[in-house]
């Protein structure tokens, strides 16, 4: 159920509408992804629901205040599920969370590696990972799941690295691996790691993984926070998006709050 204050709260929602991260592709619509994602969502825990309003002229600034709401939220020590918003808004998120936590370990749950380049100082939903490398993880501290593009420069990027990554059709190998450990890890779930009939509402439909193989991740990782993005109602087809991305929020919200 929703209450109205943190010392109530068994685990904290962050509603985070953004869709300016997307820069190099017309298919937007994640605006309205966090919204809509809880519309009608019932919650097995006490949850209290926290908003950050975008600042729609400006990526630098919507990631500033996400990233200042993070931290006074991380004074409370509650397990935190952000929704967005394209993926863009899990950097200010993890970082700091980084700050707090230092071992922390990213989990990252998507059909694409958001390795590139970025263009001028815009931390856009696909260079993510890179500006995360350079800012506080190691390589070895971050794992890659579900993957089934790479692009040429991404690829370039990655000459002779030790990061962990796992295509698609490399989920058990990704699940005998993945150790636990003493340390916090962060689970970001994209929503287009989903095969396209299972969320065709998103930018970029490339993923083949099903619903009892991101459930399987969950309940491997154990994650401590985490989010789930690129949400695009617009971009759907009969809810059919918006449906899985109900049953990805329940899975993790049962246990992140265990």
């Amino acid at each position: 159920m929703k209450v109205n204050s943190l010392d109530e709260a068994d685990i904290v929602i962050q509603k985070l509408p953004c869709d300016i991260g997307i820069h190099r592709n017309p298919r937007k619509g994640t605006l309205n992804g966090p919204e809509e994602i809880l519309d009608g969502f019932e919650f097995s825990k006490n949850v209290l629901v926290d908003d950050v309003f975008p600042d729609e002229f400006s990526l630098e600034n919507t990631h500033r205040r996400i990233e200042d709401n993070t931290e006074e939220l991380l004074d409370y020590e509650k397990p935190l599920i952000s929704l967005g918003g394209d993926h863009s808004i899990s950097y200010p998120v993890i970082r700091a969370l980084k700050r707090r936590n230092p071992g922390l370990k990213l989990v990252w749950l998507d059909s694409h590696l958001d390795l590139k380049e970025k263009v001028e100082n815009h931390v856009s939903h696909d260079v993510v990972v890179r500006e995360l490398l350079r800012h506080g993880f190691s390589e070895e501290e971050i794992y890659l799941v579900g993957i089934t593009q790479i692009d040429g420069d991404e690829e370039q990027f990655m000459h002779g690295s030790n990061l962990n990554i796992y295509r698609s059709s490399e989920l058990d190998k990704f699940l005998r691996e993945f150790k636990e450990d003493e340390q916090p890890v962060y689970l970001s779930v994209d929503i287009d790691v989903l095969k396209e009939q299972l969320a065709p509402g998103t930018g970029y439909t490339d993923g083949e993984l099903g619903i009892d193989s991101v459930r399987k991740v969950i309940e491997a990782v154990e994650p401590d926070h985490g989010d789930l993005v690129e949400v695009a109602p617009p971009l759907d087809i009969e809810n059919k998006t918006l449906k899985n991305s109900k049953k990805i929020l329940e899975l993790l919200e049962r246990q992140i709050s265990q």
